[in-house]
């Protein structure tokens, strides 16, 4: 008698054990996997990393002569982590800064992201851009990446400015495009539309 109540018992703890490990499968409470819980918590710093690599060709020291006399300055940092750092300098041919712009690149969680700050001359904040202007991209290809405003231009601070576009257009050529805005009533003549700023720059060696 002894001997079918063991087998009964080792059946029935046998059974138990696997019905409890099916519902652990089932169950939405249970711990996610690693991979789901990255990929929830959105991209690594790897991931920030190799999305900054892609702008390694804005890298360097660039200058532009202007035929007023005036030079302007650029200067990239390399990517490094998820961002990298511009400065530029205009210089009159008179010797006179009137301003300075910082500019930072950074890839975020869901979006890459331009901001700038522009300061007059003596480093003081202009007052009619004392918040940073926002830009996110809107696309890179090869050596080419555009930025559009994150809201309204206005709201984005970024005054009239549609957007930039950075494109290498040899190894020692970096182009800065800056396109404004359409004119909402192209008809007026104080509303033509503006052209497009160029600045050619070449490599400082």
């Amino acid at each position: 008698m002894k001997k079918p109540l063991l087998r009964a018992s080792v059946t029935f703890t046998t059974l138990t054990i696997a019905l409890g490990s099916a519902a652990a499968r089932q169950d939405p409470a249970a711990p996610a996997k690693p991979e789901a819980a990255a990929k929830a918590a959105g991209p690594s710093m790897k991931d920030l990393t190799e999305t900054m690599a892609k702008f390694a060709f804005m890298e360097g020291r660039w200058t532009q002569q202007q035929p007023n006399g005036a030079v302007i300055e650029e200067h990239w940092m390399a990517p490094r982590g998820n961002s990298m750092v511009g400065t530029f300098r205009r210089t009159l041919g008179n010797g006179v800064t009137p301003f300075y712009e910082l500019t930072q690149i950074m890839a975020e969680k869901d979006m890459v992201i331009l901001r700038q700050i522009h300061v007059h001359g003596n480093f003081e904040p202009d007052p009619k851009r004392t918040d940073l202007m926002r830009m996110r991209l809107e696309k890179i290809e090869g050596n080419a990446a555009t930025f559009v405003p994150v809201e309204p231009p206005l709201q984005a601070n970024a005054q009239d400015m549609a957007s930039i576009c950075y494109e290498l257009k040899d190894p020692d050529t970096l182009v800065l495009t800056v396109t404004p805005n359409a004119p909402k009533d192209p008809a007026k003549p104080a509303e033509k539309p503006a052209e497009p700023l160029v600045f050619t720059m070449k490599r400082v060696r």
